[in-house]
């Protein structure tokens, strides 16, 4: 508020003196200013560079800036108007407005890992959040009342968490430890209705079939933390545990089945995918339905872009592109997938890579 006060004032000041001396007659070239702008380089911060320049006039000349410095340059400055005024030898006077601009703000990026409890009355849930983005240090406000990142001892219930980084952005998210079921390993995994299906909300990280079998699954690049974010990667042979049916069990847990190609589809019409697009195959379609199946999409479908593997033992996009089996093959060696892309609102359908390849899996729930 001061210094509003100090700018206004400093304006009605020159205009009051530019009318007293309107009737002076001023040797040589009336005073220019021109200027290299040195912009905040990252949101928040303060080294922001005016680089002044003054011809006509008569030197020496006096510099007087909103912020109080006397100097031709000065620096250090955070986002926003500087006012300067310069006069010269022969009282003359110029002011002008100058604006030092910031980037946008980075955006929190939030990621959780849910432990859901072992049954609806128990009170052994978990959520472990993986921050990026914003300007740590964070701070943490759970709607249970505790302050920090993680929490434990969690009951059937929902939960908010506010978090808010040291410029003061915040962001919020509510997450759901409803509506669970338990694989055969005890992994844990929220569910989504949309429309008449019933999704799981998280990838399958399951390491054995539901009857106990052991399975070849891979967690990217070998970091065994990743698989309870963003779920295990498994070959097309592997996901359908021998089977070559459309809609088999695979190594979903009972009760549920790998998608088919078709199931996908109704999935992307509820969202607002027409029917013929959703026919297209080794594109890209449906605006905005993407976006919708993207983590912290409307839809609750949640994919967290968690990346491939490859035939050679590669891995690549992480956090860039999910690729979801379905149980429908295209031809002998191909099979129908789905890809969401971070820089793509819409949702591709292709059957362009081998069953060699490792993918994620998310089971669909039996029509009851």
């Amino acid at each position: 508020m001061k210094k509003s006060i100090s700018i206004v004032l400093m304006i009605v000041i020159s205009v009051a003196f530019i009318r007293c001396q309107k009737e002076k007659i001023f040797e040589g070239a009336p005073i220019e200013l021109s200027y290299i702008l040195s912009h905040v380089s990252e949101y928040g911060a303060g080294d922001g560079e005016i680089d002044l320049s003054v011809s006509g006039g008569v030197p020496p000349y006096g510099f007087f800036w909103s912020n109080g410095k006397t100097s031709e340059d000065i620096d250090s400055l955070v986002a926003g108007n500087y006012v300067i005024v310069v006069t010269d030898k022969q009282h003359q006077i110029k002011a002008d407005t100058i604006e030092i601009l910031q980037p946008d703000p980075d955006s929190i990026v939030v990621k959780y890992e849910i432990n859901y409890p072992s049954t609806n009355d128990g009170v052994d849930g978990s959520i472990d959040l993986t921050l990026s983005g914003g300007y740590p240090p964070y701070t943490f406000l759970w709607s249970n009342g505790a302050e920090t990142e993680d929490i434990s001892g969690l009951g059937a219930d929902i939960y908010t968490i506010t978090i808010t980084d040291s410029y003061g952005l915040t962001v919020t998210h509510t997450i759901s430890l409803l509506d669970f079921i338990i694989d055969v390993e005890g992994n844990s995994y929220g569910t989504v209705t949309i429309g008449n299906q019933t999704w799981m909300k998280q990838n399958l990280r399951v390491t054995h079939t539901a009857q106990g079998e052991e399975i070849e699954n891979f967690v990217y690049r070998e970091i065994s933390s990743y698989a309870g974010t963003y779920g295990r990667l498994y070959t097309w042979d592997v996901v359908m545990n021998g089977s070559r049916d459309e809609g088999a069990q695979g190594i979903c847990p009972d009760g549920w089945h790998v998608p088919t190609d078709a199931e996908m589809k109704i999935l992307e019409t509820e969202l607002g995918m027409t029917s013929d697009e959703a026919d297209m195959g080794n594109t890209w379609r449906g605006a905005g339905i993407g976006t919708k199946l993207k983590f912290g999409g409307s839809s609750g479908f949640d994919a967290l872009l968690s990346g491939r593997r490859l035939d050679d033992g590669t891995y690549n996009y992480l956090d860039k592109i999910e690729y979801l089996w379905t149980s429908t093959e295209s031809g002998e060696n191909k099979v129908w997938r789905r890809t969401l892309d971070k820089q793509e609102n819409k949702v591709g359908r292709f059957d362009s890579t081998p069953k060699n390849y490792a993918f994620s899996v998310r089971c669909l729930k039996n029509d009851d």
